[in-house]
């Protein structure tokens, strides 16, 4: 049912790829042939022939100059400015004509002494030979244009409600086909304007070139078949009308059609006469949520259901999140058609990326299920960890920490350094940071290598007031200046810290040494990897060693010592690298005496591994000073199906994502699935499909399996490592049979209407198709050019070669040198 193109012109043209066909090479040719005539009728000396030569040159030049103004005369080609390359073109014509002639003179006195008529026959094949040359050289070329008629794509609805009969006996569907041949003959027979073909497309969008034979679809989507033919024919041809032939039975249950108002097809449509079955449907459209939330803030989510069919209806509208029912409501239908926008209000408490699903349910009865539930997605995002880092110059330890507390989603960082060079004057900062006004925005202060005078006496005291409201963390990071003479000894600052500074020197230590926990840093979050404080310790000792620390005389009493360097000694024990103590609201004051934790990101990247303990040590210890609990953590699985509902013997795809925290290492855990069928009884393992990773995103599987019978199916998906189930989520899905495209009788001529009114179509009753033609506009375009280029012809090379040839050949044989 698709017509072919049919050419519309053929013809030869010359495109010269040389300038040997010019407006100056052509005046010149001409010039030259009047001055060979001259010549020749004129004998004269070789001298004076010589000047005469030369003269005519640059006449011939300024002659091609001005034939170009002559009004009329030449109308193909542009006007040139004077040039070199314009005057060896007008004086290679010249010589070319010039030598025409001369070539003739040479014949005709060939033809004097030997008195033989051959002679005019070899200058025949002479002038052959040349104008062959002039040939090739012009680039002969066959052109041929074709027309691409316009696409009229017929969607024929070949579903199962197609199949039933009116009170005549006859089937929809052979109402239908009939219509479309119906379409194509008037169509065909219309002469009126450019030529259109019919191409034909069934409900699921595939091409076809006859009707089935049957109706046979187990599903109606009439948007996705309108889509998917549409986009099918536009991308090789000009489609100009859209028909869909159906009964208007759509099981999606959407009744509306504004977003096709912005398509530049107009969509048609053969109907049937509307049937009322009184059959209840309830169908939940797409729901207005927002794609991104915060935690802890109330949603409203807004859930427009449609009912159809007379009987008045209760029904429950949810929102769920797998099988979890996060909110619902009940929800009152009148009787008749209507429609009603639900809004459900919800609180997340857990932050990720995750697919909830919007269903509606009634214990009344319905003709379709398919449409009863909507998924969307929605990434919950935690509140951020807002965090101040003041540096006092710019160094590989702020470097690296900044760009990790900027890599990380849950923290937002305010960075401000004082000058760049350590060794540079420091001088009075233009205004102070710690302010109140700005630390009430912070859950915590980082303060890294400066001198005391870097703060101001207002900005100590507002720091020591902000850490003593609730919940609010200070971090000193080591450095030679912090730590040293002119440091924070001294000010109000250290009495808050959780060590007490060395006396007298040495105050920084420049050895090399591995990370040592004591017991209390064993069991401390900061430190937690896998739970098994043995095996913790010995991952933090295997790291790249440190490059020196500033050295501390002890903890203060009541302090806990996390980590300490057994290489170096103060007052007889291990010098302390980590020390913390409660600040008076309840927050934490941490004191890293190191200032190269960087080497951890830096050594193992340069090796080609990943650096993910800095990255834990880092995320975990904001996260420990900011307070963050369990019930704001991200959960570490998701499952869920690409839909709520399907059909028996249609595929699921089941997506898995990992979503890994900072506290918990999921490289090398596996997902497993388990799933439980409409009996209540798990799946047997052959059946069970095995979730897939993907290969450029390592965290996210998929699965997919095929229902055999109709009913729940629930889905359970489980991280494991070494044997230990460490999360677990789950999510169901319905499958239904095919027995809901018979069981509403009805026909919906109204989804027809809809669909044309919001594309500027018309709709007609199946039985009018032949006065559908006339309102289909007509329209064609040029399809693609084909050319074929003859300059490198063997025939018209081979003819050159022949007439050379024979002319030597010939003048030769019969001595007519």
């Amino acid at each position: 049912m698709t017509a072919v193109p049919t050419p519309l012109l053929a013809y030869f043209v010359f495109e010269p790829y040389l300038a040997l066909f010019s407006l100056a090479a052509i005046v010149g040719t001409m010039a030259g042939l009047a001055f060979g005539f001259f010549s020749a009728r004129f004998p004269m000396s070789s001298m004076l022939k010589a000047g005469l030569l030369i003269a005519a040159l640059p006449l011939t030049f300024a002659l091609a100059l001005a034939v170009q103004y002559v009004p009329g005369l030449v109308r193909s080609y542009s006007v040139a400015a004077p040039s070199w390359a314009m005057f060896a073109q007008s004086s290679g014509g010249f010589l070319f004509g010039w030598g025409l002639c001369a070539m003739v003179e040479t014949y005709y006195r060939i033809f004097e002494r030997s008195g033989r008529l051959l002679a005019w026959g070899l200058l025949g094949l002479r002038i052959g030979g040349i104008l062959l040359l002039l040939t090739i050289l012009a680039n002969p070329v066959w052109k041929q244009k074709n027309i691409d008629p316009g696409r009229v794509v017929v969607v024929l609805d070949d579903s199962r409600s197609m199949s039933l009969t009116d009170s005549s006996g006859v089937s929809r569907y052979d109402r239908a086909k009939a219509a479309v041949g119906q379409l194509m003959r008037a169509l065909e027979a219309n002469h009126t304007g450019p030529r259109v073909a019919v191409d034909l497309y069934d409900v699921n969008g595939d091409h076809r070139d006859e009707p089935p034979a049957t109706p046979t679809v187990d599903h109606t989507n009439l948007t996705r078949a309108l889509q998917e033919a549409a986009l099918k024919a536009r991308g090789s041809h000009l489609v100009t009308a859209l028909v869909l032939v159906s009964d208007g039975m759509d099981n999606t249950g959407r009744k509306d059609f504004s977003d096709w108002e912005d398509t530049s097809v107009p969509i048609h449509g053969l109907g049937f006469a509307a049937v009322e079955t009184g059959d209840l449907d309830l169908a939940v459209r797409k729901p207005a949520a927002p794609e991104r939330a915060r935690i802890h803030n109330e949603l409203r989510i807004s859930v427009p259901v449609v009912k159809s069919g007379a009987a008045a209806a209760e029904a429950t509208v949810a929102l769920k999140l797998g099988r979890d029912v996060l909110a619902s409501q009940k929800v009152n239908f009148g009787a008749g058609p209507s429609e009603q926008v639900i809004t459900l209000a919800y609180t997340p408490h857990q932050a990720g990326d995750f697919v909830f699903t919007a269903s509606v349910e009634t214990t009344a009865g319905e003709r379709n299920l398919s449409n009863n539930a909507a998924q969307f997605p929605m990434r919950i995002d935690a509140d951020p960890i807002r965090v101040l880092y003041i540096e006092g110059f710019l160094r590989y330890e702020y470097k690296y920490l900044k760009a990790r507390l900027e890599d990380d989603p849950d923290v937002a960082l305010v960075s401000v350094v004082r000058r760049v060079n350590p060794e540079g004057l420091a001088g009075a900062p233009e205004k102070d940071v710690l302010t109140a006004d700005a630390l009430k925005r912070m859950d915590v202060v980082i303060l890294g290598d400066m001198e005391r005078k870097f703060l101001s006496a207002a900005e100590y005291q507002q720091l020591l007031r902000w850490l003593d409201e609730k919940n609010h963390s200070l971090l000193l990071l080591g450095g030679y200046k912090s730590f040293g003479q002119e440091g924070f000894r001294g000010t109000p600052l250290a009495d808050a810290l959780p060590v007490v500074f060395a006396a007298q020197p040495p105050l920084q230590s420049e050895e090399p040494f591995h990370l040592q926990l004591t017991d209390k840093g064993q069991g401390h979050p900061i430190f937690t990897l896998s739970g098994d404080r043995v095996k913790d310790a010995e991952a933090w000792g295997d790291l790249p060693p440190l490059r020196g620390m500033s050295l501390v005389d002890r903890v203060k009493p009541g302090a806990e010592e996390l980590a300490v360097n057994f290489a170096v000694t103060e007052n007889g024990k291990p010098a302390v690298v980590a020390a913390v103590q409660r600040a008076g609201g309840g927050g934490q004051v941490l004191v890293l005496t190191v200032d190269s934790t960087w080497l951890w990101s830096r050594l193992p990247r340069t090796h080609g591994q990943a650096d993910t303990l800095y990255g834990r040590f880092w995320s975990q210890t904001v996260r420990w000073l900011a307070g963050r609990g369990r019930d704001e953590q991200r959960p570490l699985l998701t499952v869920f199906p690409d839909k709520p509902y399907y059909d028996v013997g249609k595929r699921v795809l089941l997506t898995i994502k990992r979503q890994p925290r900072a506290d918990v290492d999921l490289s090398a855990t596996q997902v497993a699935l388990e799933i439980i069928g409409p009996d209540g009884k798990p799946l047997p393992p052959e059946q069970t499909p095995t979730p897939r990773a993907s290969s450029g995103q390592p965290d996210v599987f998929t699965a997919e399996f095929t229902p055999t019978v109709s009913g729940r199916y629930e889905v359970n998906a489980t991280l494991n490592a070494d044997s230990k189930v460490v999360s677990n989520q789950t999510t169901e899905f319905r499958a239904q049979g095919a027995d809901y495209e018979l069981a509403d009788e009805g026909t919906n001529p109204e989804t027809l209407k809809a669909l044309a009114k919001a594309t500027g179509g018309v709709y007609l009753a199946v039985d009018q198709a032949d006065k559908l033609a006339d309102k289909i506009a007509r329209k064609d375009r040029m399809g693609p050019e084909h050319r074929d280029e003859f300059w490198n012809s063997p025939l018209l090379f081979g003819a050159f070669l022949l007439c050379v040839s024979a002319e030597w050949f010939l003048r030769r044989w019969n001595q007519m040198v």
